[in-house]
């Protein structure tokens, strides 16, 4: 059973800060180069996509030695089928990311958000048909689960220096790959508090299903068909630090 001590205490923390770090450094760069949404400014998808990658880069290096730096419930839902953290601190870590994402989301939007810009840091489906954007979602989320998953195994010990840009980089490309098409989100609390601040629900159930769902799926199928249930050959939550 877990005990609300002074380790978990500091991993919690850590994710709070983990996930308020991206999603405000995230919203913030992506108001700046995309403006008002409803004025039909353009987007340049390289600074969007090195600031969600970078975010993701600076966080990790910050924090995987405390908590692991999940920073994305996907992240903690895998972890928990790979045992890398309990299933009641996996919990503890999601609801310390939906509180930390809330946290970094309202300090861009206080603090760099344009006198009346809507659509601050939304994410949109802009890819016809609309389904495709489930195929993409699943695709820049699975990354950036595999390559987590792939952190914490033993082969990869003796490479953890170099982990937070490695995992920075996945962010990134998926980002530039699919951001024109669904913004990429890959985060369901990434999504779910600018389509509240905005009122904007169109197709939020795929940012709020589908990463989850994918994060789950191919985190059975790494644990299982990969590993063949050898659990023993993964590391601790900290990157393999006993």
């Amino acid at each position: 059973m877990t005990k609300f001590n002074k380790e978990l205490l500091i991993n919690l923390l850590a994710e709070f800060l983990a996930s308020m770090l991206v999603q405000f450094a995230g919203c913030g760069v992506t108001n700046y180069w995309t403006g008002s949404w409803s004025k039909g400014w353009s987007m340049t998808y390289l600074p969007y996509a090195v600031a969600w990658g970078g975010s993701v880069i600076a966080a990790t290096q910050a924090f995987r030695i405390l908590s692991g730096a999940h920073i994305n419930p996907c992240i903690s839902i895998a972890a928990m089928i790979m045992q890398q953290v309990e299933v009641l601190d996996g919990f503890l870590y999601i609801l310390m990311q939906l509180l930390g994402s809330a946290a970094g989301f309202g300090v861009a939007y206080g603090i760099v958000r344009r006198d009346n810009a809507t659509g601050f840091c939304v994410t949109r489906i802009s890819i016809d048909p609309w389904w495709k954007s489930i195929l993409l979602e699943f695709y820049m989320t699975g990354a950036w689960v595999l390559a987590m998953c792939a952190s914490w195994n033993v082969a990869n010990e003796e490479l953890l220096e170099t982990i937070s840009l490695r995992i920075g980089i996945v962010v990134a490309a998926s980002t530039l790959a699919g951001g024109g098409y669904t913004g990429a989100s890959m985060n369901p609390f990434r999504s779910l508090w600018p389509a509240i601040a905005d009122s904007f629900w169109d197709y939020i159930y795929i940012y709020m299903v589908v990463p989850p769902i994918t994060a789950a799926l191919l985190a059975v199928a790494w644990r299982f068909l990969y590993l063949q249930g050898d659990i023993e050959s993964s590391t601790t939550k900290k990157g393999g630090d006993e």
